[in-house]
C-alpha cells in the first residue's frame, strides 16, 4: 500500500512539473531560423556589428581631414585710460587648410576604408563562429529527443514485462529473482528517461542563451530531413568553396595591407607640409569720451590675411623609430597571413576527414543497431513464449540499447559535421 501511494505521489508531482514546463513560451524554430535569428541577436555578433559602425565613423573622420578648419571669434571690451573710456567691439573668422602632408591624409582615408571592409568580414566571421555552437546545441537536442522516443518504447515494453512477470510470480511460474530483475529493468528505463529529459532541458537552455532569447522562452526544434543533407561532397570541392567563402584568409590579408599603410603614413613624416591659412577681422571702436577736448570719437577698421606655411622637417628621431617599428609590424603581419592560410586549409581538411569518418561510423552503427534490434525482438518473442530466460532477454535488450546509443551519437555527429562544412562553404 505504501508503494502504491508513493507511485501516486510521484505521478502527481511529475504531472505538475510537466504542466509548468508547458506553461513556458516555446518557440518552434528550424536550424536555419535559429542561425538567422542569432546573426541578428547574439551578443557576440552585435559587438562585431558595433565595431563595423565604429569603422564607418573612422572613415567619415578621415574624410574631414581634407576639409579646412574654421573658427570664429567675437569680443566686447571696455578700456579705461587716463584720457578717457571706450567700448570696443571685435569679430573675426580664421581658416586653416593642409594642402600637402606627404599624402598622410590620403593614406589614412584609404586605410580607414580598408578597416571598414575588414570589420564587415569580421561580422561574418563572428556569425560563422556562433553558427558552429548553435549547430552543435541544435543537433544534441535532436539526438536526445530521438533517444527519448526509443527509451519510451523500451519503458512501455518493460512495464508490460513487469506486469506479466508479477502475474507469473504470483502463481509460481516465475522465480522471485527474475521478477526482481524485471522490476529493476523497469526502474532503470524510468531513470534513463528522466536523465534524458533533464539533458534536453539543459540543451535547450544552452541554445536559448546562444540565441539570446528572453527569459521564460524555450526552443522547440524541428527534425532534419535525411537525404541530400547526408551526402558529402569531394574534398577538393569542399576546400575550394570554403577557402573562397570563409573570411579568415581575407581578414588576414587585409592586416598585411593595413600594415603597409602604416609604413607609408610613418614615412610621410619625412615630407614637408604645406598649409594655407586666412582670416578676416573687423574692429569697431565704440564711442569714446575725450576728457581733454570733451568730444566723442568713433573708430573702426577691417583687415584680412591670406598666407602659405611651409614646414620642412630637418631632424625627427622618433620618425626613424616609427618607420622601423611599422616595417617590423608589416613583416609580422605577412608571417601571420602565411600561418593563417596554412591553418585555414588544415582546419578545412581536418573537418572534412572528421566528417568522412563520422559518415562511415554512422553507416556502420546503423547496420549494427538494426541487427541488435532485430535480435532483441526475437529474444523478446522467445521470452514471451518461455523459450529463453529473463537474463538472456535483458542481456539482448542491453546490447540493443548500447548499439542504439552508438547509432544516435554517430548519426548526429555526422549531421553536425556536415552542417559545419555547409557553414564553411557559405550554404
Amino acid at each position: 500500500m505504501q508503494s502504491y501511494h508513493t507511485k501516486i505521489l510521484t505521478a502527481t508531482l511529475f504531472t505538475a512539473l510537466s504542466m509548468g514546463a508547458c506553461a513556458q513560451d516555446t518557440v518552434r524554430m528550424t536550424l536555419d531560423s535559429c542561425l538567422r535569428y542569432a546573426y541578428s541577436h547574439n551578443l557576440t555578433v552585435q559587438q562585431a556589428q558595433l565595431n563595423k559602425e565604429s569603422a564607418e565613423a573612422s572613415v567619415s573622420n578621415a574624410k574631414w581631414n581634407f576639409a579646412p578648419s574654421m573658427s570664429a571669434s567675437a569680443g566686447e571690451n571696455m578700456n579705461i585710460q587716463g584720457g578717457g573710456t571706450s567700448f570696443n567691439t571685435s569679430a573675426g573668422v580664421n581658416a586653416n587648410m593642409t594642402l600637402f602632408s606627404g599624402l598622410a591624409n590620403l593614406r589614412t582615408l584609404q586605410q580607414s576604408k580598408l578597416s571598414l571592409k575588414q570589420s564587415e568580414l569580421k561580422v561574418k566571421q563572428s556569425q560563422n563562429s556562433i553558427a558552429g555552437q548553435i549547430i552543435q546545441a541544435y543537433m544534441t537536442i535532436l539526438m536526445n529527443e530521438e533517444r527519448l522516443s526509443y527509451q519510451q518504447e523500451v519503458l512501455k515494453t518493460s512495464e508490460e514485462q513487469m506486469n506479466e512477470g508479477e502475474v507469473k510470480y504470483n502463481v509460481g511460474k516465475l522465480l522471485e529473482s527474475d521478477y526482481l530483475l524485471l522490476q529493476a529493468n523497469y526502474q532503470s528505463a524510468q531513470g534513463a528517461i528522466e536523465i534524458t529529459k533533464l539533458t534536453i532541458d539543459n540543451n535547450r537552455l544552452e541554445l536559448r542563451n546562444l540565441l539570446c532569447l528572453e527569459k521564460g522562452q524555450t526552443v522547440g526544434v524541428s527534425d532534419i530531413e535525411e537525404g541530400e543533407s547526408m551526402q558529402l561532397l569531394s574534398m577538393d570541392e569542399v576546400i575550394r568553396a570554403a577557402e573562397s567563402h570563409m573570411p579568415d584568409l581575407e581578414i588576414s590579408q587585409m592586416n598585411v595591407d593595413l600594415a603597409k599603410y602604416n609604413v607609408k603614413i610613418a614615412k610621410s613624416s619625412y615630407s614637408p607640409t604645406l598649409g594655407l591659412n586666412g582670416g578676416a577681422n573687423y574692429y569697431l571702436g565704440g564711442a569714446q569720451l575725450d576728457q581733454t577736448s570733451g568730444t566723442m570719437v568713433n573708430g573702426g577698421n577691417f583687415s584680412g590675411t591670406v598666407g602659405l606655411n611651409l614646414n620642412i622637417p630637418i631632424l625627427r628621431g622618433n620618425t626613424i623609430t616609427q618607420v622601423k617599428q611599422s616595417k617590423i609590424n608589416l613583416r609580422q603581419a605577412e608571417i601571420q597571413n602565411q600561418q593563417t592560410a596554412q591553418e585555414l586549409r588544415k582546419t578545412i581538411e581536418s573537418q572534412y576527414i572528421a566528417t568522412a569518418q563520422a559518415g562511415n561510423q554512422y553507416r556502420t552503427s546503423q547496420k549494427m543497431k538494426e541487427a541488435y534490434q532485430a535480435n532483441y525482438n526475437v529474444y523478446k518473442l522467445k521470452y514471451e513464449n518461455g523459450a529463453v530466460t529473463t537474463v538472456d532477454m535483458l542481456t539482448q535488450q542491453d546490447r540493443f540499447l548500447s548499439s542504439l546509443n552508438d547509432y544516435l551519437q554517430n548519426k548526429y555527429t555526422y549531421l553536425m559535421d556536415l552542417k559545419v562544412l555547409d557553414v564553411y562553404m557559405g550554404k
